[in-house]
């Protein structure tokens, strides 16, 4: 490659101890459809025993994109990449490990995103061999905003990221830090990000869980190594945020990660290094004290804002109770009391623990299943037929009511939904049916519906709660269309005009009921 020539995407690679890993990892590179021609790869070989830097010189010796530079061990990954980073031409940096590799056209998708959006960032969709990826932060987006999407789950460095960048921001990665410096880097990265996209219809990147178990992650880290990184990123959000949404949810992330990857093996520790356990304790609730704000509760699961609040306000003793709590192995029960339904996690209303009961309160998280099968007329009477039901509630006869909401206004108009038989639906649901009509002649108090917009909903009632379901979204394939002509409902001899009412599908693939005055169509 010549060397006047600016290279589209710069690879770099920092290598410890990697085979025989390296060879499919450097394979996956020289066989990109991109084009070894656009590509140069500087891989950094941090002090490897393993014979990885004399595979990184044989590769060098066949392709000439490729640049190997060996050094002393420096302890993490921080120094090697920074070291790349600043040999690097390239217009976008891509940061790939050593034991993962890329799919063929990984590069190739990455870059035309990225220049047909103008992008700053561009995720690659992660494939896990043995370890766990977001499925949320790799859905497909030209365009995705930082604090309102879910790119922010992903902090892992594969990404393409303009170069620029991270050179106009003086952005590297902590040379101190070898556990979580990824997350500080890119952190800094999405903060000095214009646009953001994600290829998520490729499988672009596969990290892998080595089954030697020497990824850099399985080490033993000490206390101060398994908080700093949080500490410091949380710092660096709360300094950098302002805007509140993303400064909840971005923050809010890493009190997840507090909780399960500090506080998790604190918990474990407690009585072998109770040291360790002491100190990961002290530094996480001066966390909580810094930066935790009421709201950023629901950026966290249910059982994770409860074991938050036990953490910073119960007897360490009832906090590491929730810890040691699976839900998985133990579901816990909801339970429909006033109107509200609340989770029943261990310590709910456990007098010796104290917690609150809006702590278990899930009834805005109750999702309504709903479905509408068929949709008719009769006379002035629309007829909706379907199955409507609230999750993890009682399986009794579907209950509630069809609403018709006039759009500008918010007036409301209703009729009962009746339950009918629904043995399908399997164990439990099989009177979650409705059939409900609605007389628009008549509905107004014995006077037609109003001229408008009205936006079908279902109030779905089950054990004393009601959910309110936007209707029609979930509908059947085969639900008869010709319902939705002009139906006309009232007409006015003296003005010339009648009252039509349209039923139709929004964007979206919502019912709306569409009513008008209007002159009489001319016949024929």
């Amino acid at each position: 490659m010549s060397r006047e020539r600016e290279p589209d995407i710069s690879v770099i690679i920092a290598v410890y101890n990697a085979m025989p890993y390296l060879t499919e990892c450097l394979d996956s590179v020289v066989g990109q459809t991109l084009g070894l021609d656009r590509i140069e790869v500087i891989a950094v070989d941090d002090g490897s025993t393993d014979g990885s830097g004399a595979e990184l010189d044989r590769y060098a010796s066949l392709h000439p994109q490729i640049q190997v530079v060996h050094q002393a061990n420096s302890g993490g990954p921080g120094g090697p990449r920074n070291r790349a980073l600043d040999m690097a031409r390239g217009r976008y940096a891509f940061a790939l490990d050593a034991d993962d590799y890329l799919g063929p056209e990984a590069l190739e998708r990455l870059l035309h995103m990225a220049d047909t959006q103008n992008s700053d960032i561009v995720l690659a969709r992660q494939v896990g061999l043995g370890r766990t990826v977001s499925e949320k932060a790799h859905r497909h987006a030209p365009e995705a905003d930082l604090y309102t999407s879910e790119v922010y789950r992903s902090l892992h460095s594969a990404k393409l990221i303009r170069r620029e960048i991270i050179e106009d921001g003086h952005i590297r990665y902590p040379d101190d830090l070898w556990y979580g410096e990824d997350q500080v880097f890119v952190t800094a990265v999405y903060l000095a990000a214009r646009k953001i996209s994600v290829v998520g219809d490729y499988d672009c990147y596969f990290l892998r869980r080595r089954e030697d178990g020497q990824n850099i992650t399985s080490r033993t880290r000490s206390a101060n190594e398994t908080v700093r990184h949080i500490e410091r990123v949380m710092a660096l959000v709360a300094d950098r945020v302002q805007d509140p949404v993303g400064r909840r949810r971005m923050i809010g992330r890493h009190f997840r990660s507090l909780i399960r990857t500090a506080l998790s093996p604190a918990v474990t520790a407690r009585h072998d290094h109770p040291a360790f356990t002491d100190e990961v304790y002290a530094r996480g609730r001066a966390l909580v004290q810094a930066y935790w704000t009421p709201d950023m509760g629901e950026e966290l699961p249910r059982i994770d804002w409860i074991r938050l609040y036990a953490f910073v306000s119960c007897p360490p003793g009832a906090f590491e109770r929730l810890m040691e709590y699976d839900p998985a192995e133990e579901p816990p029960a909801d339970l429909a009391e006033n109107g509200r339904v609340y989770r029943c996690f261990p310590l709910f209303r456990d007098t010796a623990a104290g917690l609150p009961d809006v702590l278990f309160d899930v009834t805005a998280k109750l999702r309504a299943r709903h479905h509408l099968a068929t949709m008719t007329w009769k006379g002035s009477r629309i007829v909706l037929t379907g199955h409507a039901y609230v999750e993890t509630l009682g399986a009794g006869p579907a209950a509630g009511e069809l609403v018709l909401r006039e759009r500008d206004s918010g007036r409301e108009h209703t009729a009962e939904a009746v339950p009918v038989a629904s043995p399908d639906l399997g164990e439990g649901l099989e009177t979650a049916g409705f059939r409900t009509e609605m007389n628009l002649a008549a509905v107004d108090g014995g006077a037609p519906i109003g001229p408008g917009t009205w936006d079908a909903f279902m109030d779905v009632r089950a054990d004393g709660v009601t959910r309110r379901v936007r209707l029609g979204r979930m509908h059947a394939p085969d639900l008869d269309r010709t319902a939705r002509r002009a139906r006309v409902l009232a007409q006015d001899p003296q003005g010339g005009t009648e009252l039509a009412v349209s039923p139709y599908f929004t964007v979206h693939d919502n019912l709306t009921v569409e009513v008008v005055r209007r002159f009489p169509p001319a016949s024929g």
